[in-house]
């Protein structure tokens, strides 16, 4: 099945021509035939023609027929969120140069790019979409159905949350029933504000984790559901605080430092809103000790930090400075303007520099969050500038986002 393919890769490789390659051996129609699969062929032949080329027949067909079994293992490391494994994977078939002749190019494209996808690595990402086909419906179910969720995760990180909604809805659930996509529309549902329907299918990402024992995906689900949990007003903190608990020791206990910072951070965040600052400092600064330094998890941490010192007093202006420093020396160094941005905020606010503050919000920042999707922190910022124009009898700069507002009040 795969010997003519095997063999025009090689000639190729070799840069032979199918009369170069067939001479002594059989015609150049014959060379052409076996390489389209057109006519039946000796194994002597294509002996002599793997001779020839310097490779071992045998072994190159076992080698194409591992790459299903391969896909198929890796797809299952990224479910299971084993990174070092799904990246070791990644690595061999990257060096396999037989997936360009198989029948699984496609499939290994659009794995890597759920990877990568997952892993953050948006510098790759765009190269890798133009290596996919462009008409879906062609493409075999289960290709069909992942091509929908790479889609939908992208998506999602680019913050196009209906989009991604859209893609993920589409997705055949009986014939791939896969637990990150109910972990990602919860996610893409949560981000839409949109709770209850986001915590229906974290709940069904939940169920489909426990049934595989996936302790890292119980942990991402159950702590999205909490979060969901959060909007209703009516609901005892106390169950809140006993689920966060339960979720730390788990992640103690299969050793998920990372899942961990993240929970903490919530776990903070949810006290912050609570205004029970003490606990939430303690928290904050916890998450901040699980996480690298230098990378955006830390600056989310401590720009949290931040805000409950100065919400609270409970931490000095000048440590709060030494800490917006700090955040800006490393979002300089890993090139992230969104928490540089916020800290410049924050800095000219415990400065007192609201001219300095007011004039960075509108000129620079707002038009940073809108034009990059983070809308939600523009919606926050924006009634802000529009309740200091109005107290500022400003009624002109008021009225110039007047319209943005209401459309946000209006969603």
């Amino acid at each position: 099945m795969y010997e003519g393919k095997v063999i025009k890769f090689y000639r190729e490789q070799a840069n032979l021509t199918q009369e170069q390659l067939g001479r002594e051996i059989c015609s150049t129609t014959h060379v052409s035939k076996i390489e389209r699969g057109l006519t039946e062929y000796s194994s002597e032949i294509t002996d002599l023609l793997a001779h020839k080329l310097g490779i071992d027949m045998d072994k190159e067909i076992s080698n194409i027929s591992m790459i299903k079994e391969k896909l198929d293992l890796w797809h299952e490391m990224i479910i299971a969120q084993n990174t070092s494994a799904a990246s070791e994977i990644e690595l061999e078939l990257d060096n396999n140069p037989l997936i360009a002749v198989s029948e699984y190019k496609t499939l290994f494209n659009l794995i890597k790019l759920q990877h990568n996808i997952k892993l953050g690595n948006f510098n790759k990402i765009q190269k890798q979409f133009k290596h996919l086909p462009k008409n879906i419906e062609k493409l075999p179910d289960f290709e069909k159905n992942l091509y929908k969720h790479v889609l939908g995760s992208y998506n999602m990180v680019m913050a196009n949350h209906l989009t991604s909604i859209q893609f993920l809805k589409s997705i055949d659930f009986e014939s791939y029933s896969n637990p990150l996509v109910y972990y990602d529309l919860a996610s893409a549902y949560h981000h839409n504000k949109s709770p209850v329907l986001a915590y229906y299918y974290a709940e069904k990402a939940l169920s489909l984790f426990k049934k595989r024992n996936n302790f890292l995906g119980i942990i991402d689900a159950e702590n999205l559901m909490i979060i969901q949990l959060e909007s209703d007003y009516d609901r005892e903190f106390s169950d809140t605080v006993e689920q966060y608990n339960n979720l730390l020791s788990l992640c103690d206990l299969v050793h998920a430092y990372d899942k961990k910072a993240k929970i903490l951070h919530n776990y903070a965040y949810e006290n912050l809103r609570k205004q029970n600052y003490h606990e939430a400092k303690e928290l904050y600064e916890k998450s901040m000790d699980l996480k690298e330094k230098n990378s955006a998890v830390y600056l989310l941490s401590l720009e949290g930090l931040v805000r409950c010192g100065m919400e609270s007093n409970l931490i000095p202006e000048e440590v709060l400075l030494k800490y917006i420093d700090e955040g800006l020396v490393i979002a300089k160094k890993i090139n992230d303007t969104l928490y540089s941005t916020i800290l410049i905020l924050h800095k000219y606010q415990i400065l007192k520099q609201y001219r300095h503050y007011y004039g960075y919000l509108k000129d620079k920042a707002l038009p940073y969050f809108k034009s990059n999707g983070y809308i939600m922190i523009a919606q926050r910022y924006e009634k802000e500038l529009f309740t200091y124009y109005l107290e500022k009898g400003q009624k002109e700069k008021a009225l110039e986002i007047a319209i943005p507002i209401s459309e946000y009040l209006d969603d």
